[in-house]
This record gives structure tokens, sequence and C-alpha cells, in this order.
């Protein structure tokens, strides 16, 4: 099959059978050692998260850390108010770029994008 033809089979069924991914003008063939390669690369970088993100929050001075915890908790509740996607919460909201995904996504930004939704919250569950 040539690129052309397989350009004309992008987002078909047929690439997935064929194990490669469309990327712009080239193609990726998705072997079982890039995926391994792949879900390495992220275990490793959620080791380093997980042995530094401490490490930095605990040598920030108090009122550091209490400035950006109230502004993390103002664009959350924005979010769960207005609503978005994960990645706007992080990119647009928290004002992070694409190097942040992982970390916040390890730490659980994902389920509080998903999950937390305070546009139906009932006047009963108020009470704090």
């Amino acid at each position: 099959m040539t690129d052309k033809e397989i350009k004309l089979l992008t987002g078909d069924k047929v690439l997935q059978e064929l194990g490669i991914a469309y990327a712009g003008d080239s193609i990726v063939e998705m072997t079982p050692e890039l995926f391994k390669q792949i879900g390495e690369s992220i275990d490793k970088r959620k080791k380093e998260i997980n042995a530094t993100f401490p490490k930095l929050v605990a040598e920030c001075p108090y009122e550091t850390r209490l400035a950006v915890t109230a502004q993390v908790f103002k664009a959350i509740i924005d979010h769960a108010t207005e609503g978005g996607s994960f990645r706007h919460l992080i990119y647009d909201r928290l004002g992070f770029d694409t190097n942040a995904y992982v970390p916040l996504y390890n730490s659980g930004g994902m389920t509080i994008s998903n999950e937390f939704n305070l546009s139906k919250k009932d006047d009963e569950n108020a009470s704090d």
C-alpha cells in the first residue's frame, strides 16, 4: 500500500488493522515494543513527579502555598460551576502548558474535571 493510499484511509478502521497511526504527512507503526516503550516512559515520568513535587511544595513559603491553593480552589469551583474539559481546566483556568498534563492527570485532575459538578448543586448539600 502506498503512502497516498494510506492517507486516503485516515480515520478508517483499516489503519487500526494495519497497526499504524497517521501523523501528519507520515505514518508511525504501532508495534508492541513501541507501546512498551511508551508505557515505560510514562511510568518513569510518574515516579519523577511523585519524588519531586512533594519536595518542591515543602520548599515553598507558607504564604505562597496558601495563595496557590486558594487560586486552585477558585479555578476548580469555577470549572465545576461553568463546566469544561480537563484540558480547559489545566490550560485555560490554571494557566499551565502541555507539560502539566501528566502530573495533573496523575494527581486526580481528570476525576475533578469529570465528576465535580456544581451546576446541579442541591440546596440541602450547601451547608458548608
